[in-house]
């Protein structure tokens, strides 16, 4: 019997380990709007592994983060994000927009 229950123990601890969830991307480590952007270019202080973007126009819009290109709706969007990291995103020309780098 001793030997089920440690058997059991050993086999809820590796499960817990396998399934272990590590949150990020959800803390604001930086925030720019367009008023920070320099030719439609906003620069943070380290690479975009993570972001939140915002405005409110009436259609989608393009921004560019580590080389791809978003679409992105009004209302925002928030995610982690691949491609080649970059300190930079490309926004549209006359929207006001809120971008977060997330940590």
């Amino acid at each position: 019997m001793q030997a089920l229950l440690n058997f059991l123990a050993s086999l809820r601890n590796t499960a817990k380990d396998a399934f272990k969830v590590e949150l990020s991307g959800s803390n604001v480590a930086e925030m720019q709007d367009q008023s920070d952007a320099t030719a439609d270019v906003l620069t943070f202080s380290e690479n975009i592994t993570s972001i939140e973007i915002y405005h409110s126009e009436a259609t989608p819009q393009s921004f560019t983060v580590n080389g791809l290109t978003l679409i992105v709706a009004a209302g925002g969007w928030r995610s982690p994000i691949a491609g080649t990291p970059a300190k930079t995103v490309g926004i549209p020309t006359g929207v006001n927009c809120i971008v977060a780098r997330l940590v």
